[in-house]
């Protein structure tokens, strides 16, 4: 007798369900990762008025990447930057992108693994600008591209319903961005490849809210992840 009735395919114990989880809470990660941004922004300003420190000042003084001070043992800067931004309207502009992105991110993949999907990318963002980049630089832009790199391993997963949700558009924004990038002066468009990769390899590491990943992926996702912040810093010294 065949165990498929009228309710599907899913109640036969021998189907694997690979239809995905979603985190339904409220996105509480995206909305304390904006507070902090603006809150650091905030501080920062604040400080800055009462030492009489210029902009640039103010962004050395609280950690902007800034390739010879990490040269000289300043590691802390590749995760502090993260937190920085050039003025009010970046400021703006990277919360936004956190607003309209974080929550879709943090539905896939749930809070903890969102959590560590955004550092990985900004550190990797960080450690790609170090390397490739001599200018200073500052914000959340690295983890912003991770984010978006993370919904392409949420593509490679469920191919007809990420079409389905997103269609052409993540494609669009990214390459849109991508171009300007490379386009316009004074924006660090490493860090943003930097993060792009970093969220598409860390969402291997952790994998779907829900998802049972495979040890041996998450130890070779592991692998590429330490390959290449250690290969950044080897690079670094070689260039």
């Amino acid at each position: 007798m065949s165990e498929y009735n009228y309710r599907g395919q899913y109640d036969n114990p021998y189907y694997e369900d690979t239809r995905p989880k979603f985190n339904m809470q409220k996105p509480v990660v995206t909305y304390t990762l904006i507070a902090v941004n603006v809150l650091i922004y905030a501080i920062m300003t604040l400080v800055g008025q009462l030492k009489g420190w210029n902009q640039n000042e103010q962004l050395i003084n609280f950690g902007a990447k800034v390739n010879l001070y990490i040269d000289n043992g300043q590691y802390w800067r590749l995760i502090t930057c993260m937190f920085l931004h050039v003025g009010i309207v970046h400021l703006l502009c990277n919360c936004y992108a956190i607003y309209i992105y974080g929550p879709i991110v943090e539905r896939l993949y749930g809070r903890a693994r969102y959590l560590a999907i955004y550092f990985i990318s900004g550190l990797m963002g960080s450690l790609l600008s170090y390397l490739l980049s001599p200018a200073a630089s500052a914000g959340a832009s690295g983890a912003i591209f991770g984010l978006i790199g993370c919904m392409f391993y949420f593509r490679k997963r469920h191919k007809d319903l990420f079409k389905r949700i997103f269609g052409w558009n993540l494609f669009l924004v990214l390459g849109l961005n991508l171009f300007l990038g490379f386009a316009q002066s004074g924006i660090d468009n490493f860090g943003h490849i930097g993060g792009f990769i970093g969220g598409f390899i860390a969402a291997h590491l952790v994998g779907l809210y829900g998802e049972k990943v495979n040890t041996s992926k998450r130890v070779a996702a592991g692998l590429v992840l330490v390959f290449l912040f250690t290969g950044c810093f080897a690079l670094k010294r070689v260039i």
